[in-house]
């Protein structure tokens, strides 16, 4: 299956294997430079769309399409079993029954 001629900014981040924040801060300042720095898109109606051309001339070679499955640093793998340690200034405080809930502070 062949790339298509404009990818999503999240495509884009993709298949440069960055991600997406980073993504939209490069087209921005594409957008905000007249096309002097950053990310080249274009406006379609609301959406910005990354050519396939100007990201084939930054790799320096034709894209891979679809991009794997291991390229999205963006989202964390699906292990039920892995844990993200919270900070414990995050951590919602739980009422127990040795301590109740107060309705006003004293």
């Amino acid at each position: 299956m062949p790339a298509p001629d404009f990818l999503s900014v999240r495509e884009a981040a993709c298949v440069l294997r960055i991600g997406k924040t980073c993504a939209y801060e490069l087209a921005q300042q594409f957008l905000h430079t007249d096309g002097a720095a950053g990310l080249k898109v274009i406006r379609v109606g609301r959406q910005l769309r990354v050519p396939r051309t100007a990201l084939e001339e930054m790799l320096g070679g034709p894209i891979t399409w679809p991009p794997s499955a291991t390229s999205d640093p963006v989202d964390p793998p699906d292990d039920p079993e892995t844990e993200v340690a919270v900070p414990s200034r995050l951590r919602t405080r739980r009422n127990t029954p040795e301590q109740p809930q107060r309705l006003f502070a004293l």
